[in-house]
Order: C-alpha cells, then sequence, then structure tokens
C-alpha cells in the first residue's frame, strides 16, 4: 500500500468515527431547533478539520483543498482535494449512503483515491498502476455482457437542478427493465460509482455530476478495469454526465443513455 493511501485512510478514519458519533445526536440537534443544513454544515467542517490535520502533519508541502473551507493549507507539491460528506440529503435524514471522499493529484491528474463508507467500514481506494481494492482486497469490475440479470445504478432526479431529466430517465430504466436488469436509486455518486469498480454494480450512470462528486470513485474505477464516458461517447466529462460500467455491458448501455439522456 503507498504511503499517501496509508496517510489518508488514517485520517478518513478517524473522521469516520466523528462522523457516526455525530449522527447520532441529529435528531437531539433537530429538536433543539437547528436546520439539517445546519447540522450538515457543523458536522461536515469538523470532519474536514480532522482529516486536515492529519494530511498537514503528514505532508506539509502538499495543497489540502476541502469542499467547504477551500484551500486550507498551500503547497508545491500535490494536492489533496477532501469531501467529508457526500450524500448530504442521506446524511440529514440519519441514512448510512453518505461517504468521504479523498484524491490526491499531482500536475491536475489523479495519482490516489479513497472512498469511505463511515457506516458500513468500507474503504475503497486506488494508486496509479497499482489496481483497485476494497478492504484490502482487490477488486475487478464485473464481467456483464447483457442486460439479463444485471444489477444497475442511478439517481432519481427529483431536484429543480435535475427534474428536466425525469422523463428521459424512466425511458431508460423503462427499457433496461424489459431486457431483464434490475436498477437501485443512489443519492451518492461516488458510492454508486465506487461499487461498479468493485463488482457489486454492474454500471451506474449520474446526471449533472461536480468534479469532486465522480473524480475519486472514477479513479477507482478505472484501476479497476471499468470504462466510463460521458452519454455522447466523449471521454470529456465537462458536463458531468457519466457512465461508468464493466467494460462489455458499457457498450449496450450507452447508445440507451445517448438517446434518452443526452
Amino acid at each position: 500500500m503507498q504511503p499517501r493511501i496509508n496517510v489518508a485512510l488514517k485520517a478518513a478514519r478517524a473522521a469516520a468515527e466523528y462522523i457516526v458519533h455525530s449522527q447520532e445526536k441529529l435528531l437531539f440537534d433537530k429538536e433543539q431547533g437547528q436546520s439539517a443544513e445546519q447540522v450538515y454544515q457543523t458536522v461536515c467542517s469538523g470532519a474536514e478539520r480532522s482529516i486536515v490535520y492529519h494530511l498537514e502533519k503528514a505532508y506539509p508541502a502538499d495543497t489540502i483543498t476541502t469542499r467547504l473551507q477551500g484551500t486550507v493549507q498551500n503547497g508545491n507539491e500535490g494536492e489533496w482535494i477532501v469531501d467529508a460528506i457526500q450524500g448530504q440529503h442521506l446524511f440529514s435524514r440519519g441514512l448510512t449512503g453518505n461517504v468521504i471522499t479523498m484524491s490526491y493529484l499531482v500536475a491536475g491528474k489523479v495519482e490516489h483515491a479513497l472512498v469511505l463508507n463511515p457506516h458500513t467500514k468500507d474503504e475503497f481506494y486506488a494508486s496509479k498502476g497499482r489496481g483497485a481494492y476494497l478492504n484490502n482486497s482487490r477488486i475487478r469490475s464485473s464481467a456483464a455482457r447483457t442486460l439479463e440479470n444485471v444489477t444497475v445504478a442511478a439517481q432519481f432526479p427529483a431536484t429543480d437542478r435535475l427534474t428536466s431529466y425525469l422523463s428521459g430517465q424512466f425511458a431508460v430504466l423503462s427499457e433496461i427493465a424489459e431486457q431483464g436488469a434490475r436498477a437501485v436509486m443512489q443519492d451518492c455518486p461516488a458510492l454508486m460509482l465506487a461499487n461498479v469498480a468493485a463488482g457489486r454494480l454492474d454500471a451506474a450512470w449520474g446526471i449533472k455530476l461536480q468534479e469532486w462528486e465522480m473524480q475519486a470513485p472514477l479513479f477507482i474505477a478505472k484501476e479497476a478495469g471499468c470504462l466510463f464516458a460521458g452519454f455522447d461517447g466523449s471521454p470529456s466529462l465537462e458536463k458531468g454526465d457519466v457512465l461508468c460500467a464493466a467494460p462489455r455491458l458499457f457498450k449496450v448501455l450507452l447508445p440507451t443513455l445517448n438517446k434518452h439522456l443526452n
């Protein structure tokens, strides 16, 4: 295991303990009049500080950027990108689908990545050219070739930003269901993409994702042998639309997404 992954795991585990403990107090905080957004901001900021403490101590020459606080340390080597709680809505409801994501970039390219679920303790991680791992075991994408009996994941586009994709999403789900696929709705893009890397899911797609939502899990998926691209097949993900799938299934699903969602 690479040294930076070791440090990232140590930092993320400490933050995970803090998040789980804090989430247990979530109902009490709501009863005291705090909004879900206020509770999220408080807990996420605390988790970020916990991660930053470990990274600053181990790598004082690295830049560290977090989702809420922005750049908290400037350096002249690589850059850490930290999202302490991805899956804000699930966290705020006391559910377990939120994850910690961390990426380490050198010259703008990801070299190491980590996705950790504080509740299940699943730790997905990868280093460039060294493969992908889940809880110390090597992982690979599934071998699915057709849609029969596969399991895929997608978002339910219920937010204002995504409601225009609702009919297209239903059309995709209807079309793949007719070919024997099963679908689960996932409100944490990093977790569903990491599960594709581990072969737990055969494919997943996201709509209008932010770069920080997909950066770490797509790097892990690439190291696990998955293919990913925009709905038009382009390697550019600037639009935030992405399909990630087992290599042979990728070619089966892409035309359907292109037709209904692109």
